[in-house]
């Protein structure tokens, strides 16, 4: 299940943000993240601290930059992801780092075999 609209914000034109929950543990989650990281096109892992990812996601035409930053902790259910994504570059992104987000919370949940979905109702 992807991630809808209302899951991923956009604070300002040109970032986004996440907050979600995930029956996995932090430990699982956290090395689902940089799995995804390391096998996605176009991203790079940058220094990553010991509860959070940090990457790069370079756009495919004009090869913009956007950062990615990931950060898990520990819930009584499972885990929480923070997700941040910002543009290094002008005003607008467009929506790609809304893309971003949603690409990287979907290779998450092929990393952790679907368990990454939120409970529906």
């Amino acid at each position: 299940m992807a991630p809808t609209v209302n899951e991923i914000e956009r604070p300002s034109p040109n970032s986004a943000r996440a907050i979600r929950t995930h029956p996995v543990a932090p430990e699982r989650l956290l090395a689902a993240f940089r799995r995804a990281d390391e096998r996605l096109p176009n991203w790079t892992a940058e220094a990553s601290g010991e509860n959070e990812v940090r990457a790069v996601r370079t756009t495919r035409l004009f090869r913009f930059r956007d950062d990615v930053k990931v950060r898990v902790y520990a819930r009584a259910d499972g885990a929480g992801s923070e997700l941040t994504g910002a543009s290094r570059v002008g005003k607008n992104d467009l929506g790609q780092n809304f893309r971003n987000i949603k690409e990287l919370l979907q290779a998450v949940e092929r990393e952790t075999g679907g368990q990454n979905r939120p409970p529906r109702g």
